[in-house]
């Protein structure tokens, strides 16, 4: 008996998976969807990586904030869903997590913000461990609770990877391929997951190099020269994407820096040409906005453009028919153009799918 229950078992039939390359074209496989900008699909798995203190927790709740509160952009990037997020704290005391989502989110707070925090864990000696096969089922089974609520994250971040290890050896490429193998099922479950991710003495992300493999992106975050931070009065941090399997972002390499706000919240400020969004879509949503009679002057001040930019763009979008006569009253095509630009601050009107056949592409 204990020779049977010992015996290998065969090996599983892989015939049924197997794809000619005319059953794939046939097969109805839905088109990819992308969450923010073109690098990270509504289905990935990618990771930002920055030196200690330099900003990156402040990243990921930035841009998970962004899609939880239906933001247009983030840092530029055009977010193209709103829905809810999970931020899976790894190290933070309970009142720093209060006081930054504070700063973040000011007092009405977000009810699509969701927070798993560390030190609770800790209290009750479990502490989250992404390397361990049980944890991948306590993490499924509380995706299956937010799915069953209708509250299934768009966004899952993981702040950071050193924390939420333990008992294994970063630098390890075996060791670490049970997290990655989460990872990966995570993505393939339909889930984005962005890992935050500590800098090695070199620069370069920390631990075995097999974790960049699979990922869609990696974003590194890094101090800027004194001399392009001498002016700033915030944090700031230079933004660089080593790798994008989709198709990169118009607004690559830049500068950010995290300011105060009139209300005493923060916020991210990058230069104002440095968006996805054409400036001409910008300045008609500034238009539409504007609740006096618009100006060079107000317009100038709100975008930051000179009055010679404002007044180019202005017959630039005369001529795309978006004004009733020489009004600012938006035609139904300047109403069609914000909702195409920003789909989660305008609703879909009636004459856009006319407006979409329209385009020659």
């Amino acid at each position: 008996m204990g020779g049977a229950q010992n015996a290998p078992q065969p090996p599983r039939n892989l015939v049924p998976y197997l794809m000619t390359a005319n059953e794939i074209l046939r097969a109805d496989i839905p088109e990819k969807r992308f969450l923010v900008s073109s690098f990270m699909p509504t289905s990935s798995f990618g990771m930002v990586y920055a030196p200690r203190g330099i900003g990156k927790s402040w990243f990921g709740m930035g841009l998970a904030k962004s899609i939880a509160m239906g933001s247009d952009t983030f840092l530029g990037w055009q977010i193209h869903e709103v829905g809810d997020v999970l931020f899976v704290d790894g190290e933070m005391s309970l009142v720093d997590l209060k006081e930054r989502t504070k700063l973040l989110f000011g007092t009405s707070g977000s009810s699509k913000f969701h927070l798993m925090p560390s030190e609770q864990l800790y209290q009750h000696g479990t502490p989250i461990c992404l390397d361990m096969p049980q944890e991948h089922e306590a993490i499924l089974q509380l995706l299956n609770y937010m799915q069953r609520e209708n509250k299934r994250p768009k966004l899952i971040v993981l702040d950071n990877l050193s924390t939420l290890r333990r008992g294994v050896n970063e630098n390890d490429n075996s060791e670490t391929e049970k997290l990655l193998s989460f990872m990966v099922k995570l993505r393939h479950m339909g889930y984005a997951v962005l890992a935050i991710h500590h800098t090695n003495k070199a620069g370069d992300q920390r631990g075995a190099s097999i974790l960049e493999v699979p990922m869609d992106y990696i974003i590194k975050l890094s101090h800027p020269d004194k001399s392009d931070a001498a002016f700033k009065q915030g944090a700031c941090f230079n933004v660089e994407f080593t790798k994008v399997r989709n198709k990169a972002p118009k607004i690559r390499d830049f500068m950010v820096e995290l300011t105060e706000t009139a209300d005493g919240s923060l916020d991210f400020a990058i230069n104002t040409s440095l968006t996805e969004v054409p400036h001409e879509y910008a300045l008609l949503r500034a238009i539409a906005e504007c609740d006096v009679k618009p100006s060079v002057r107000i317009l100038s001040k709100r975008l930051g453009f000179s009055a010679g930019k404002i007044s180019k763009l202005m017959g630039k979008l005369k001529s795309y028919g978006v004004f009733i006569g020489e009004s600012y009253i938006l035609t139904d095509r300047g109403k069609c153009m914000l909702h195409e630009w920003f789909p989660q601050s305008y609703p879909e009107p009636d004459s856009f799918t006319a407006y979409q056949n329209e385009m020659p592409f």
